[in-house]
């Protein structure tokens, strides 16, 4: 039978081959790495949540404009229907033999009160769209200025946070190097 020889391996040599830099490199490595993708993902975040308060907007804009739509055209039937009755008052009139200037005076009364009302009715309407739209773009403007200054903020620390993992980093590798140079001297003296 072949025996093996026991080979022994020197303990510096062992000492030597543990790779704890590159480990400590690789971990600090991974930490920007993750560091970074939280902050594209925030930013994403952020972008999103702006574009959807966007959509949101542009949506009730839309919508209060087709309702502004169904206004003018209730308007537009009911001149129509103005028109129609006027008609048979006329017609009526004719038979009754009413003064051109009495029915033209009613004509232009009826003209008048039927625009007043619209106008009476519509008031409140327009006044409370107008204050939601005033309402809608200023909280568009401070979501978009709270953003901007959210990053600006954030931004202001990257350096000093960037300093912070380099110092800390180098701490870490000094720390690992002086660990193993006193390893080194441990296994010396046995």
């Amino acid at each position: 039978m072949v025996q093996k020889k026991n080979e022994t391996v020197p303990a510096e040599k062992v000492v030597e081959s543990i790779p704890m830099a590159s480990f400590v490199t690789t971990f600090w490595e991974q930490f920007e790495k993750s560091n970074e993708r939280a902050r594209k993902l925030r930013e994403d975040r952020e972008d999103a949540y702006f574009n959807a308060v966007r959509e949101v907007i542009q949506f009730n804009k839309q919508y209060r404009h087709s309702l502004v739509n169904l206004y003018e055209q209730a308007k537009k039937t009911n001149k129509d229907m103005l028109t129609e009755v006027m008609s048979q008052i006329n017609s009526i009139a004719v038979k009754e033999v009413v003064p051109f200037e009495d029915r033209e005076e009613l004509t232009n009364q009826l003209k008048d009160v039927t625009e007043q009302m619209e106008k009476l009715a519509f008031t409140p309407v327009k006044s409370f769209f107008h204050v939601v739209d005033q309402l809608e773009d200023t909280f568009e403007q401070n979501t978009e200025s709270g953003i901007a200054y959210t990053r600006e903020r954030r931004n202001a620390w990257v350096q000093v946070r960037k300093e912070y993992v380099n110092k800390a980093r180098n701490t870490h590798l000094d720390l690992v190097e002086r660990s193993k140079n006193s390893l080194k001297e441990l296994v010396k003296t046995r």
